[in-house]
């Protein structure tokens, strides 16, 4: 019940607060060793859904706190050391101290942005009058589908289609039926490894505190490998400097850099999609058709083989993102304290894509007659600008008095 835990623009007592308030810390979260922070939320916090759209390395996963409560947008806040982000993938899980979701009313204070709930994330700073202290970690995982469809065999696949055929009044297809042919979930699954490496230095002097860290993350899918692949590099730092007595400034900053290989996954003519329909009793290759694969003529147009559409995809998405966080906290009169922080995310997005020419097959949706090539970049920028003085009282050891008078700004700008 001591506990300290984060809310509104302040700190509380867990026996203290009174609103709907749950907190996972740093010990949870390293014993979960999680790759995206939303996934030690997973089975932690009542009230929180955490499910995902996609299974490819990299990909986001949705958070609901109570259900879906706007017909608009239902994601919640988020704020990183109280600064407002949307994409959870630019912070690395050993760098965050605890993670406080305000499920209620105690979300308030944030105003119309907090409707969702909000998850306030603390990243780790270093202790007055520490040494410095170094953690390194690393570890290789490798990764695999834990169910497979059940599908047709090639003899019985052959006998499926004859008796379609029959049924119809036409001539059956297969004359003898095919004893080899491919397992094409088993041509597109694959054993893919994961590696992450952590290095983060701590530690303080009388005046002074600091904590800087470094990451890199390297996953490949399950479907694709390299095709599909997730690299991910942080880097951030995080320094508290008490200039004076009572006048304490705050700089951090949080730097990514990422790149997401892509394989169109999710609908009709995904990789997936396509490794369930094809036709088992085809062999992968065909060294006697243009291009070396053999081709889905005797099936639907949106059809074609699986791993001639991972071959000849080249699409890549990388992210920079830089979020510096400057503040300074100065207490007078013993019982005041006057706050100001500048908060600023500047991302850029650049994505290419290469479309080869190709034929897959007679009137095939995918084929192209002419390679292309298209790239785009976007920029986001947004800022945030809290300004708060705070008066704290206690009255005779039972009674508390906390009155908080301020505002926040915030902008965001995207090209």
């Amino acid at each position: 019940l001591s506990e300290v835990v984060v809310i509104g623009y302040g700190t509380q007592k867990k026996k203290e607060v009174t609103g709907a308030v749950s907190v996972v810390n740093a010990e949870v979260i390293e014993k979960l060793n999680p790759v995206r922070i939303e996934q030690a939320l997973q089975g932690q916090v009542s009230g929180v859904n955490i499910n995902s759209t996609s299974g490819s390395p990299g990909s986001g996963l949705n958070i609901r706190i109570r259900g879906i409560s706007t017909n608009g947008d239902n994601r919640p806040l988020i704020l990183v050391d109280g600064n407002p982000i949307t994409d959870l993938s630019v912070i690395n899980p050993n760098d965050i101290k605890s993670v406080n979701v305000l499920k209620d009313a105690t979300a308030g204070i944030y105003g119309v942005r907090a409707a969702n709930g909000v998850i306030i994330i603390e990243t780790k700073t270093g202790t007055k009058a520490t040494p410095i202290r170094f953690t390194v970690d690393s570890n290789y995982a490798f990764q695999e589908t834990t169910k497979k469809m059940d599908l047709l065999s090639p003899i019985d696949y052959a006998k499926y289609v004859n008796q379609a055929l029959d049924n119809n009044g036409s001539n059956p297809r297969f004359t003898l039926y095919p004893e080899t042919g491919t397992d094409w979930q088993e041509a597109v699954f694959e054993t893919a490894p994961m590696y992450n490496f952590n290095l983060s230095a701590n530690g303080g002097t009388e005046k002074l505190t600091y904590a800087f860290s470094t990451s890199y993350l390297n996953q490949e899918g399950i479907v694709g490998g390299d095709k599909s692949a997730y690299k991910r590099i942080t880097a951030s730092t995080n320094l508290q400097y008490e200039l004076i007595k009572d006048l304490k400034l705050s700089f951090s900053v949080i730097g990514t850099l990422s790149d997401k290989n892509i394989l169109q996954e999710g609908n009709v003519g995904s990789v997936l999609f396509n490794g369930f329909n094809m036709d088992p009793t085809q062999l992968i290759y065909d060294k006697n058709i243009i291009g070396g694969f053999t081709q889905a003529d005797n099936l639907t147009n949106e059809i074609i083989n699986p791993i001639a559409q991972m071959a000849n995809t080249f699409d890549t998405s990388q992210t920079k993102k830089i979020s510096p966080n400057f503040g300074i906290d100065y207490s007078f009169f013993n019982n005041f304290k006057i706050s100001s922080k500048f908060r600023m995310n500047y991302a850029e997005v650049d994505g290419r894509k290469l479309t080869p020419s190709f034929f897959y097959g007679g009137s095939k949706n995918f084929n192209a007659d002419t390679s292309t090539y298209t790239e785009n970049n976007d920029k986001y920028i947004d800022y945030t600008v809290d300004n708060f003085i705070t008066y704290d009282k206690t009255f005779n050891n039972n009674h508390n008095l906390k009155l908080l008078l301020g505002y926040s700004l915030y902008k965001n700008t995207g090209e």
